[in-house]
Formats: structure tokens, sequence, C-alpha cells
């Protein structure tokens, strides 16, 4: 694959540091020198390659399919796992796919982006994926587009330089970077019927439900009909209201988390959600997850999430037109989370996995049952009150819940 880096500007913040001995007057400026890496779109619109087993490089999002258990390796593609013994996880193969970070699963078709395309996968054989279709320019909302070739990444460089006191300052006005719904973040649903579908994590931007996907890309969501044997049929695209991050399906209802709230769409027709109603707080990255009456969203600071939040906030939705504030718990950096019956697990970042009794929504900081330090912890999947799936910065860990205050590691797959 070509990649090719690209200065792409030179910007400015006076720092207000001067010396004036005789002659020699100067301050120093912050200059921010921003290089692009061009990935050109020829380059990633081949054919999928379905390679060995190979060592995961960098744990993206997780997805569960019956035994199947895949991971996406940042960019790279997807890692199908044979999970029959969560102890003893075997990798089967490697699909690469550049530019991936996102997938979903319905019946055998496995959807996944690449960069700016939406792939649709046939999985029924899973050493012999096959690409059934490629939707071009899917993602432009998400991903900057350079004529024929798309940003893949930017690499932001600072350097303080002396400015003579004559010159002024070449500050123009630096927008910071680009949010973190730019970078791989996650897709996915819950099972609410028809075929069999998978189980995704609460930072997925891929949901399904009732024959239909929907593919969060940044300000908008995208719907998709899969009713015409699983191949996606778009249908419309409708405007967020923030920069959109995750979605959470849940019965007849989509759970939407942007940087700026969480949203809530009436899914009763599904080719055409309609807005019901939202929670707002302050600028943080945001996922959600719900259950009957309650929804618990997670606010966190980072590059990308433009405020210091890092907070758990519980919200009544027993009314669904009016969801409102319970109460808020500081975190050191929540991520993704997953909630059975009255059980909370929560992935605290750098703190690790966290895990809380919820019964009683007043207390939940007083009644933290288990807490992992291990590693950095990003996301989980909790498969019942017995198995848990979490994503971590160096891998892969399952662990043995059914003890929630004494959780048991069982398996680990390591980042290569």
């Amino acid at each position: 694959m070509k990649i090719n880096t690209k200065l792409l500007a030179l910007l400015a913040l006076p720092l207000f540091f001067t010396s004036c001995l005789k002659d020699d007057c100067y301050y120093l400026e912050e200059r921010v020198t921003v290089h692009e890496t061009l990935v050109a779109k020829d380059d990633f619109r081949v054919d999928i390659k379905s390679l060995p087993g190979e060592a995961l490089q960098e744990a993206g999002k997780i997805y569960v399919f019956g035994n199947a258990l895949l991971i996406n390796d940042i960019n790279r593609g997807i890692h199908i796992v044979d999970n029959t013994q969560p102890d003893n996880p075997q990798f089967i193969n490697f699909i690469k796919i550049p530019g991936n970070v996102d997938m979903a699963i319905e019946g055998n078709l496995l959807y996944a982006d690449s960069y700016i395309d939406l792939l649709t996968i046939d999985l029924t054989n899973y050493f012999d994926p096959v690409l059934l279709k490629r939707e071009k320019d899917v993602f432009t909302r998400q991903i900057t587009v350079r004529g024929d070739s798309i940003v893949a990444q930017r690499e932001y460089i600072t350097e303080k330089v002396k400015v003579a006191c004559g010159e002024g300052s070449s500050w123009d006005g630096f927008a910071g970077p680009v949010s973190e719904s730019s970078f791989p973040s996650n897709f996915g649903g819950n099972n609410q019927g028809g075929q069999i579908q998978g189980i995704a994590g609460s930072m997925a931007r891929f949901g399904l439900s009732s024959g239909h996907l929907y593919a969060i890309d940044h300000t908008r969501f995208q719907v998709y009909d899969l009713t015409q044997g699983g191949i996606p049929d778009h249908l419309q695209n409708i405007p967020g209201r923030g920069h959109l991050e995750t979605i959470f399906p849940f019965g007849e209802y989509l759970f939407i988390g942007a940087n700026n709230g969480m949203y809530i769409y009436d899914n009763t027709d599904p080719s055409n959600p309609q807005f019901l109603s939202e929670f707002r707080h302050a600028l943080a990255c945001d996922p959600v997850f719900a259950t009957e009456n309650r929804a618990y969203v997670t606010l966190r600071d980072g590059n990308m999430c433009q405020n210091f939040n890092n907070q758990l906030d519980v919200l009544d939705i027993s009314d669904i037109t009016n969801p409102t504030l319970i109460k808020t718990y500081p975190m050191t950096n929540p991520h993704g989370l997953s909630v059975v019956d009255h059980t909370l697990f929560l992935c605290d970042g750098r703190d690790g996995l966290k895990i809380f009794d919820v019964s009683d929504d007043l207390r939940i900081d007083e009644n933290r049952l288990a807490h992992i330090r291990h590693e950095h912890t990003y996301d989980v999947i909790a498969l019942g009150r017995d198995h848990l799936i979490v994503t971590g910065k160096n891998g892969i860990r399952q662990y043995d819940s059914s003890d929630p205050e004494n959780p048991k590691s069982i398996s680990f797959l390591p980042t290569n």
C-alpha cells in the first residue's frame, strides 16, 4: 500500500517569553506542524485477504458471535478466534481489511468498515470469507478525503522557535485535533430478534436492529435496510445533534452517545428512527449502556474529548421521553461498560476494570465489588453474569465472573 506523509500546516502560539539585549529582541512561539498520512483509494480498495491466524498487534473492537470471538486489529483487519473453550482460545485466521476499526454481524454476514467504505462479507466459511459488496464513500464525514486519497492518520508535532520582536505571530486560530469520532471507535448491537446477531461492546458505532444496520458517521447516522438477503440498501442519513460517537440499540429504541449528550430515538419504524428525547452534558467522550429503566453514561477526558470530565452518570429512563439524572460518580478515565441484572462492569481506563453492585442508585460508589488494576482497559462484554471479555491496552482478557467479588482470569490473548 502506498502511503504518503504530507506536511499540512504550520501554526504558532506565542508564549510571551522575551529577551531584549541591545538589538537582540525576540520571543518564543509554540508552533504546531500537522503531518497527514495519505492513502490512495486504489490502494485500499482491493479484495479482502484471508490469512492464517497471526499475532494480535493492536486490539480494538471485539464482537462475540456464538463460539467465535472477532477482534479488530486497528486499521489492519479482523482476527477470528475459536472461543469454544474460553480458557484456551485459538486463532483461526485473519481477515486483512485495510482501515478497519468497526464491525457487526447478522446471520453469516459481516459488516465492516474499510476507511470510508462499508463492506459486506460472507462468513459462511470462516476460513474462506467472501467480499459480497463494497459501498464506496460511505464514511466521508468521519475520515477526511483529499482527491483520490484519504487521510489515514494525523500527527501533531509541537516545537518552540524564536521570533524577532518585529515579525509578529503566525498564529491564525489552530482548531486542534480532530474529534474522537475520527479515531477508531466501535459499532454493534444487541439481539433484537430476526436472524442471529452478535454481541458488541458499548463503544460500538454500528448498530443492528429489526433487519436494519445503523452506522455512525461523525455528525450523522446512516440507515440501511438488510431485509433483501442481508445486502445493505441505503435508506437515509439522519443528522445528529452533536459529534456522534456510539450507538446502543435496546428494544424499540436507539441510544446514541455524543460528545455533548445522550440521545434517544424511537425505532418502532426501523427504516425511519424518530428523535424522542435527550440528556445533555458537558463536552466529553460518551458511550452509553441501557437497561429497562436505567441508562449508564460514562464521560471522560482525553486528546479528542475537549473537556476534563471523568464520571459515571446514572439516568432514570422509566419515562423514555424525559431522561433525568439520578447521580454522578467521579471516575478516573471511564470507557466502555456493561450491566447484567444489578452488576455493572466498567472499564475505567488506566485504572483498570471495576465491578459495582448498582441495585442502590445512590450508593454505587459504596458498593464496589472488585477492582482489577493490571492494565488500561477499553471495553467489556458481559456474557451473562459468569463470563467477561475485556479489551485492554495489552490485549484481550477473559474472566470467570460467577463470583463478581473475586473474578478469575481464565485466558489472555496478548498484543504482539
